[in-house]
């Protein structure tokens, strides 16, 4: 089986998303707003718009926020906007009022511009707001006293379903593809940045507009030259159809773009190691039809057994946040502690204490993975790789060095049953470093 089936099968999974449940609520929601705000109009889809990621068709499996828009009408603006103090709050807070009457178990709070209705799975993010004359919408910015801000998302859903269509859907697929690469590195890249880069990219090289899965390589290689190539410290790019200013975060998609850069280069498109870098690259939900032998004899001819657990097999993931895992190494004897990133490599019977620090998103869970690497590991049948809580708090967890290899840890954040943030760092035992962490 070829590297283009094995791609037509993994966008097909990105592409599976579950959206029955949402829509359900979402029906109810606008149902709801519709009464309260258009005397008593009980329908289930007027003046609701779906926008983000999924209003332009771009989420992947596991996405985790719902972003809508529920337009009001202009007899509310003015009833608010007479008000004195912060009127954009009262208005998200009436919002918020109303929607409790729907829901009155559901986690809903307003939030800044927006009115969130946390469920188990996935956050609804509604915005509410008013339709200008030239189809933008105005809505409520409570922050710093509160004022009045302007979107424009339906120009933005129209190019990307034009650029599908230019592209024979090959646009989508990319889009795609990024995010998934975004998730299992584990860094933050804003979603309409995303398909801001990649239209830009289409709209560069129109000769990939017609390409076959056969030559999804040659495009990643293409598409991560591309993202590689662009100035981390550029502020904002104008957002695919509506021009918007979409900001750049930190810039540090740039160096992960270089690293998968250099991971497929050099690699011949059609040949078993390029499975094994799409795997490094979107994770192990990427069908990989070329298994590494080397690896699995190992626990053939050790007996040893396979104990690893995937994230991905266990809870959706949608990374949101950041998280960086931070390791001291010390013996008795030493004095001081000093940080893993700081050795080329480790010497045997060392104590490591990996921590992170608390994010301020709520509550949460940490989950933590240690991965055995190496013959060695396998002749002690300690290749590990389970998930599990950390053995101090779920901020810290410790270990110590035991033999040779290219072992790792992981951490993962979860936040209602989603993976919202996730890092690894590398733990060379004997060994000298082969790999730079970005």
């Amino acid at each position: 089986m070829g590297i283009e089936t094995a791609f037509e099968e993994y966008i097909e999974y990105l592409q599976d998303i579950n959206l029955a449940d949402k829509e359900t609520r979402l029906k109810r929601i606008t149902k709801k707003l519709n009464k309260t705000y258009y005397n008593g109009n009980d329908s289930e889809v007027e003046h609701f718009q779906l926008v983000g990621s999924l209003g332009r068709h771009t989420a992947i499996n596991g996405v985790s926020d719902v972003d809508a828009a529920f337009i009001l009408p202009w007899e509310v603006y003015e009833q608010f906007n007479k008000r004195s103090g912060n009127k954009q709050s009262q208005l998200l807070q009436d919002v918020k009022s109303t929607l409790l009457e729907l829901s009155p178990r559901t986690n809903i709070r307003g939030d800044g511009q927006v009115v969130v209705l946390g469920y188990t799975d996935y956050e609804v993010e509604l915005l509410p707001c008013f339709e200008e004359d030239d189809g933008s919408f105005l809505y409520p910015d409570s922050n710093k006293g509160g004022r009045w801000r302007t979107t424009n998302p339906l120009p933005e859903i129209t190019a990307s379903e034009i650029k599908m269509d230019e592209t024979k859907g090959h646009f989508r697929n990319v889009c795609n593809l990024l995010r998934a690469w975004k998730n299992q590195q584990g860094f933050k890249i804003g979603g309409l940045l995303i398909d801001t880069l990649i239209y830009k990219f289409f709209n560069e090289n129109t000769k990939y507009n017609e390409v076959e899965f056969s030559e999804y390589p040659q495009l990643l290689k293409e598409v991560f030259n591309f993202l590689k190539e662009l100035d981390k410290d550029q502020e904002y790019w104008l957002a695919l159809g509506s021009k918007q200013y979409v900001y750049n975060k930190d810039g540090k998609f740039v160096g992960k773009a270089k690293n998968a850069y250099d991971k497929i280069k050099d690699i011949n498109n059609d040949s078993n190691e390029m499975y094994t870098k799409m795997q490094e690259l979107f994770g192990t939900k990427f069908p990989n039809h070329v298994q590494d032998q080397f690896e699995k004899s190992f626990f053939v001819h050790y007996a040893s057994k396979n104990t690893e657990e995937f994230i991905e097999n266990l809870y959706p993931v949608d990374i949101r946040y950041s998280v960086e895992i931070n390791c001291y190494v010390s013996q008795d004897g030493w004095r001081d502690r000093t940080p893993l990133r700081h050795l080329p490599f480790l010497r045997r019977d060392k104590r490591l204490e990996f921590s992170i620090e608390p994010l301020d998103i709520g509550p949460y869970e940490v989950l933590w993975k240690v991965r055995n690497v190496g013959e060695i590991a396998h002749q002690n049948n300690k290749v590990r790789g389970e998930i599990t809580e950390g053995n101090l708090d779920k901020h810290h967890h410790k270990e110590r060095t035991e033999f040779k290899g290219e072992h790792y840890v992981e951490v993962y954040i979860i936040k209602n049953g989603v993976v919202v943030a996730r890092d690894r760092i590398e733990v060379p035992i004997a060994i000298h470093k082969t790999n730079v962490k970005v």
